[in-house]
């Protein structure tokens, strides 16, 4: 009987049993990253909801624009990274993907907003800002510009992702633009939920792919996206309850009586 303790001291190592498989967390981030593709399409196509009742109101109503702007500036930069940066043809699907969604919705907002002149300006300048920022990155930035933060990575791919993670921290804080008025009207009607379950629900998944890689140019813009994503639906949460209280309150009204006698009568 062979009583070596260490793997090492076996005879006749080839025939060793195989050693235990060991946790792929390549391959679980790889799993995480196509669920964060699939959430992301998720978010670009949440605002249907809005958008198919702008259609039958034919207005956009109080409906801010921000978060429709702020979303294909995001989908069109990381387009941009994925240009610059080998190995992201993930990238490149999911926010293609998306820029031609967010097309479909700016097309939508400026068709039955009220004033277009404005929004045609705003859309504009993000067409700019991008225009200017693949110019930069793809013709003006050198490897050697600077020293890359992060040891290995391109100038080219640093210089592109610190436009991207604010864009992205923009993008995930964007339904926040309706907060103030929310609380002056003590109504959620201007701060559309399904976008914000959607934005939260998305940047909660590349955060865990994040984590999973040690990837800081994915992880910082969801961290923050995931935070105030939950920040979002604890407000919607908060005053859709005020709104159904005063809607009961107001449906007990004893003043309704004499109408509700009329309209039964």
């Amino acid at each position: 009987v062979f009583l070596g303790k260490s793997r090492s001291d076996w005879p006749c190592r080839d025939r060793m049993p195989p050693s235990p498989p060991v946790f792929d967390t390549a391959g679980l981030a790889n799993l995480v990253g196509w669920a964060g593709t699939i959430g992301s399409l998720l978010l670009f196509s949440s605002p249907a909801s809005t958008f198919a009742k702008i259609a039958k109101e034919k207005s956009t109503g109080n409906y801010a624009l921000l978060p429709y702007t702020s979303g294909m500036l995001n989908a069109a930069s990381w387009v941009t990274y994925a240009l610059v940066t080998p190995d992201r043809v993930q990238t490149i699907v999911t926010n293609g993907s998306g820029m031609a969604i967010m097309v479909v919705w700016l097309v939508l907002y400026t068709r039955y907003s009220p004033n277009r002149g404005a929004v045609l300006a705003q859309i504009s300048t993000i067409a700019l800002m991008w225009l200017a920022l693949t110019i930069m990155a793809t013709q003006f930035i050198k490897e050697d510009s600077f020293t890359p933060l992060r040891e290995g990575e391109s100038c080219k791919t640093e210089f592109v992702g610190i436009f991207c993670i604010a864009v992205n921290i923009v993008l995930y804080g964007s339904p926040l633009s309706a907060v103030k008025q929310v609380m002056e009207t003590r109504s959620v009607e201007s701060m559309p939920l399904p976008l914000s379950l959607a934005t939260t629900g998305c940047s909660l998944l590349w955060s865990i792919y994040a984590t999973l890689l040690n990837d800081a140019w994915v992880g910082l813009p969801n961290y923050t996206g995931t935070l105030l994503g939950l920040l979002q639906l604890s407000i919607y949460a908060k005053y859709s309850r005020s709104q159904t209280g005063e809607a009961r309150s107001v449906a007990r009204s004893p003043d309704l009586e004499p109408l509700l006698y009329v309209k039964l009568v």
